[in-house]
C-alpha cells in the first residue's frame, strides 16, 4: 500500500492543520472569557447582560458561514485542482459579498439591539446593559464579517497559521484594553459593560486590516490583486450561496438552540442566566480542538475531492471521527470532575456555582455527540453537501424547544430539566446526521461540484 494513503499520514496532516485553528479559537474564546471574568468584578446583573447580549454572536458567525463555508470549500477544491486563478477570483467574489452582508447585519443589528436582548429574555437593568454592549459590538461585527471570508480563504488552502495569528492580533489587542476600559485605570474612564465592548471591536478591527493586507501582499498561493476584475459570476455566487445558506442556517438554528435555552433559563434568575453564561463558555473550550480538526477535515476533503480522490476523503472522514471522539471522551471525564472549581473561578456565588455545577456535568455527557456531529459535518462541508447540518440542527432545536418546558415545568424536574432536554437533542442531531453521512451520497455532490464554476 503507498504509504501517502494510510490512515497514520491522514492523522498526522489533521493534527498539523488543526493545532493553529486551535489556538486561534482559544484566542477567539478568550474574547469572550476576558470580557466575562473582568465584568465578573462588576457584579452578577452585568456579567448576566453580557452572557445574554453576547450570544448574538450565533447570529453573526452564521452570516458569516453563508458565505465563509462556500469560499473554503471552493477554494479548497480549486487547489486541489490545481487551479489557482480560480481560487484568487473565487476570494475577491467573496469579499464583495461579505461587503454587502455586513453593511446589513451591521445596521440592522444596532437598531434592533433592544428587541434581541429582551427576545433573550433581558428586563430591566440587565435589558439596559445588555442594550449598551449590543449596540456597540454590532458594529465591532462589520469588520468581524468581512475576516470571515479573508480568514477561511487562507483555511482552504491550508493555511491555518494566518488565521490564528491574525486572531491573536485581536485577542492581545482586546486583553489590554478589557480592564482599562472596563474599570477605568489610569487615564481611562470607567466605561463598565460598554468598555468591554469597546475593547472587542477594536480588537476585530486589527484582525480585519491585518488579513487584508497580508492578502493583497500574497500568502499560501493566493493574492488579492486590486486591478483585476471584481466582477460577481452567477455561477460562482450560486454555488457559494448553495454551499453556505445550509451551514447558516445551521449555525443559526445552533444559536436559536443557545438562545431558546436561555430564554427558559432567565425565567429561574439572574443567577441562573449568569451560570449557564460560565458554564457555555468554559465548555466551549472543550470543543476548540475538535471544531478545528472538523475545519481542518473540510479542507482535507476539499483537496482530495477536487483531485477526484474519493479513497482518501473517505479515509479522512473515519480518522476525524475517531480522533474526536476520543478527544470528547477526555473532556468530558475532565470538565465532570472539575466542575464548581471552574465555575467559582468566575464568579464565586453559591447559587451560581450550584447551577453552573448542574449545567456542566450535564453537558459533559454530550460531548461525544458533539464530536461525532462536528466531524461528519466536516466531511460534508468540504464535498459541499451541506443540506442534512442543517436538516440535523432542525431536529435539534425542535427537540429543545419541545422537550425543555415539559421537562422544566410539566415534570416538575427544574432547571436542570433544560441541561437535560439538552442531551437529548444533541443526541437527536447526532443521531439524523450519521444516517446522512452514511448514505454515502456526499461522494457524488463532492465530485460533481468544480463543474459549477469552471
Amino acid at each position: 500500500m503507498d504509504p501517502q494513503t494510510g490512515h497514520r499520514v491522514i492523522f498526522r496532516r489533521l493534527i498539523t492543520l488543526s493545532w493553529p485553528i486551535t489556538l486561534a479559537f482559544i484566542m477567539r474564546v478568550g474574547y469572550q472569557i476576558v470580557d466575562i471574568f473582568w465584568v465578573g468584578k462588576l457584579g452578577t446583573t452585568e456579567v448576566a447582560a453580557v452572557s445574554l447580549a453576547g450570544n448574538t454572536f450565533f447570529i453573526v458567525l452564521a452570516v458569516g458561514q453563508l458565505i465563509g463555508s462556500g469560499t473554503v470549500t471552493l477554494v479548497a477544491q480549486t487547489f486541489g485542482a490545481r487551479i489557482i486563478d480560480r481560487a484568487n477570483c473565487i476570494v475577491r467574489q467573496a469579499l464583495i459579498l461579505s461587503l454587502f452582508v455586513a453593511v446589513l447585519v451591521s445596521t440592522v443589528g444596532f437598531i434592533f439591539s433592544a428587541n434581541l436582548v429582551s427576545l433573550l429574555g433581558g428586563t430591566g437593568t440587565v435589558l439596559s446593559l445588555g442594550t449598551q454592549y449590543l449596540r456597540i459590538l454590532f458594529i465591532g461585527f462589520f469588520f468581524q464579517l468581512l475576516s470571515f471570508s479573508i480568514n477561511y480563504s487562507f483555511r482552504g488552502t491550508g493555511d491555518m497559521v494566518t488565521p490564528m495569528v491574525l486572531m491573536f492580533a485581536a485577542t492581545i489587542v482586546n486583553m489590554i484594553l478589557d480592564p482599562l476600559l472596563i474599570l477605568g485605570i489610569g487615564i481611562f474612564p470607567r466605561l463598565g459593560v460598554q468598555g468591554a465592548a469597546i475593547a472587542t471591536i477594536i480588537g476585530m478591527l486589527t484582525s480585519f486590516v491585518l488579513g487584508f493586507v497580508i492578502l493583497i501582499r500574497g500568502k499560501s498561493g493566493l493574492k488579492l490583486e486590486l486591478g483585476k476584475s471584481w466582477r460577481l459570476e452567477s455561477s460562482v455566487v450560486r454555488t457559494i450561496m448553495t454551499i453556505g445558506t445550509p451551514i447558516s442556517v445551521s449555525y443559526l438554528l445552533m444559536g436559536f438552540t443557545v438562545m431558546a435555552a436561555f430564554r427558559i433559563v432567565a425565567s429561574f434568575s439572574e443567577s441562573a442566566i449568569a451560570a449557564m453564561g460560565i458554564g457555555v463558555r468554559i465548555l466551549q473550550f472543550s470543543t476548540l480542538s475538535i471544531v478545528s480538526i472538523g475545519i481542518s477535515t473540510t479542507t482535507i476533503v476539499g483537496h482530495y475531492l477536487g483531485a477526484r480522490d474519493v479513497s482518501r476523503a473517505h479515509k479522512t472522514g473515519v480518522v476525524s471521527m475517531l480522533l474526536c471522539t476520543a478527544i470528547m471522551i477526555f473532556f468530558s471525564i475532565v470538565f465532570y470532575a472539575g466542575a464548581p472549581f471552574l465555575i467559582q473561578i468566575f464568579l464565586n456565588e453559591a447559587l451560581v456555582v450550584q447551577y453552573g455545577t448542574q449545567y456542566m456535568r450535564i453537558a459533559a455527557l454530550y460531548l461525544v455527540f458533539i464530536g461525532l456531529t462536528v466531524s461528519m459535518t466536516g466531511v460534508l462541508r468540504g464535498a459541499g453537501y451541506t443540506f442534512p447540518p442543517m436538516l440535523a440542527g432542525l431536529f435539534k432545536l425542535a427537540g429543545l424547544l419541545l422537550l425543555a418546558p415539559q421537562f422544566a415545568y410539566t415534570l416538575g424536574i427544574g432547571l436542570s430539566g433544560v441541561w437535560w432536554a439538552m442531551f437529548v437533542s444533541y443526541g437527536i442531531e447526532t443521531l439524523v446526521i450519521t444516517l446522512n453521512y452514511l448514505t454515502g451520497k456526499w461522494r457524488k455532490v463532492g465530485l460533481e461540484l468544480l463543474e459549477n464554476v469552471k
